[in-house]
């Protein structure tokens, strides 16, 4: 065990408190669904709940976790406010989850 400690790298040992928050953010199904749909497109809260079959003050719930984590940000055009992606890190996760849920079910992390 000593040795893995030693191995690691001395900047993940530092900053391991924001990446847990990060990856509790993304631990939410619903939040991770809206993320995706977010990825694509930015889009508004009605286009969500469409989309996700999710309640507006679900939606926007999730939305404002995920704007006050950095995620997201909303734009307001006229009466909508359309919700991007900003966190330049949700993407390679996202596509890392598209990779790990089309592996066959032998060659998935864990499988012996």
């Amino acid at each position: 065990m000593d040795g893995d400690h030693q191995n690691a790298k001395p900047d993940v040992l530092v900053n391991a408190e924001p990446m847990a928050d990060f990856f509790r953010t993304l631990a939410n199904a619903r939040r991770l669904r809206i993320l995706a749909v977010l990825a694509e497109e930015p889009r508004h809260v009605g286009e969500l709940e469409d989309l996700l079959g999710y309640d507006q003050p679900y939606v926007s719930q999730q939305l404002a976790r995920l704007r006050a984590d950095g995620m997201v940000v909303g734009e307001r055009y006229g009466r909508l406010v359309r919700y991007r992606v900003v966190d330049e890190r949700v993407e390679p996760v996202l596509r890392l989850v598209y990779r790990f849920q089309t592996a066959p079910q032998d060659s998935r992390v864990g499988k012996s």
